[in-house]
């Protein structure tokens, strides 16, 4: 038996119920984070809290509660709960519930649900993987990580019925990120590149500690956005995100990256990455 969270009660996942007139269901009217845990305890929550608030701020819903607190101590109840340690938990928040209307009623109160699902094995992806290129069809605003995501989804899904594992998107000639992932190459300078942090992308969470430990460790990092020439002449790629770490990119589209070896920064940076979430469990 699972439970999640649902506007102030725990709920069986299988009892849990909305509105229909839930903005979130009508229009995509909400927000998102998904967070990861281990050994019982919250990674980069504070990470995932600055960039939940921002998003809210950014459309213009309220806030379920005034203390970043408040999520903690349901977050961790669920957890107990769930009777789990280790895996993630999608948080939702939408502008609430209200008589449908593009215009933003008044006086409403924000629906929120959070809910836990498990890890899956990541051994075969960790080897390297598959990935294809695609017009970024996204909005002007993917900096805010609203659940409206159906062109992420349908360039995800032609990705996969092509045999990708992922699909980075192109906007004016410029890889900007994946459906689900940021992406990252490492030139002939072993000069770490990826796209910077502005409304064409999502900044990711698991992106910016990586940003952050290749600098602490003297690797030199462009916030760059890079080109399929850019590609071609690299050494390394890779992507990032909150489920799946960093992953190794050893073919794109049909251009094969490093032999399909991975390379000494992608195994560096996934070893440090591992050491700085494993030591977010001991503080």
């Amino acid at each position: 038996m699972s439970f999640c969270y649902i506007n102030g009660f725990y709920k069986n996942n299988i009892d849990a119920q909305i509105s229909v007139e839930d903005r979130g269901f009508n229009f995509s009217d909400g927000v998102y984070e998904v967070m990861g845990f281990r050994n019982g305890k919250l990674l980069n929550f504070d990470k995932h809290m600055y960039r939940l608030c921002k998003s809210l701020i950014n459309l213009q819903i309220s806030k379920p509660f005034s203390n970043p607190n408040s999520y903690k101590i349901i977050i961790y109840h669920l957890l107990k709960l769930n009777d789990v340690n280790d895996g993630f938990l999608y948080l939702q928040i939408t502008r609430g519930t209200a008589k449908r209307n593009h215009l933003f009623p008044s006086n409403i109160k924000p629906n929120i649900v959070i809910f836990t699902f498990s890890k899956g094995s990541l051994d075969k992806i960790k080897r390297g993987v598959n990935v294809g290129l695609t017009k970024d069809q996204r909005w002007m605003r993917c900096d805010i990580k609203s659940i409206s995501l159906l062109a992420n989804v349908l360039d995800k899904q032609k990705g996969h019925e092509r045999g990708f594992f992922e699909v980075w998107q192109i906007r004016k000639n410029l890889i900007t990120e994946g459906t689900t992932s940021n992406a990252f190459i490492v030139n002939k300078k072993s000069h770490i590149y990826t796209h910077p942090k502005n409304n064409f992308i999502l900044g990711g969470v698991t992106r910016d500690c990586v940003v952050e430990i290749a600098l602490k460790n003297g690797l030199k990092v462009i916030e760059k956005a890079f080109n399929i020439n850019d590609i071609k002449n690299c050494n390394e790629a890779f992507l990032t995100s909150t489920t799946l770490g960093i992953v190794p990119v050893t073919k794109i589209d049909n251009i094969i990256i490093n032999k399909k070896a991975i390379g000494l920064i992608t195994k560096t940076l996934m070893k440090k990455l591992e050491d700085f979430l494993n030591k977010q469990i001991h503080e």
